[in-house]
């Protein structure tokens, strides 16, 4: 079982809310079976980000892989969108494995929150868990 962990890099001169929206396009595109492939991933969001920005004039999207020779089906990706006189949005997609309960916690407790700062304010969870859930956000 693996997720990916979505962290933002760069934003230019964009909105809060539309590289929120980018984001979670690409959260949404990576749920679905994409066979792995930068080229598969580019595709969908290509299509989808003309209803974020409108014009496909108006934005170029770069999907790249990255890898360890060890294990090419363990991809994380970046993700870079140019923004017509916005500079430009960078996320990347890590891989994650989750292989433990502990991971899986964590990451299901994460999807509950929007905030690192809300992880301190949970009551009834191991503070052990904290900064795993932390690493989720």
């Amino acid at each position: 079982m693996h997720t990916f962990l979505l962290r933002v890099c760069l934003v230019g001169q964009n909105s809060t809310d539309t590289v929120d929206k980018v984001k979670q396009l690409l959260k949404e595109t990576l749920k679905k079976d994409f066979n792995n492939s930068n080229r598969v991933l580019k595709e969908r969001m290509d299509h989808n980000l003309v209803n974020i920005f409108g014009s496909d004039a108006h934005f170029h999207l770069w999907v790249d892989a990255m890898w360890r020779s060890s294990s090419p089906e363990k991809k994380s990706f970046f993700v870079k969108i140019m923004v017509k006189d916005k500079k430009h949005i960078i996320i990347t997609a890590e891989y994650k494995e989750i292989k433990n309960l502990k991971s899986l916690s964590a990451m299901v407790v994460a999807r509950c929150l929007k905030e690192k700062e809300d992880v301190d304010k949970l009551e009834n969870v191991p503070k052990c868990l904290f900064d795993d859930i932390k690493e989720f956000l």
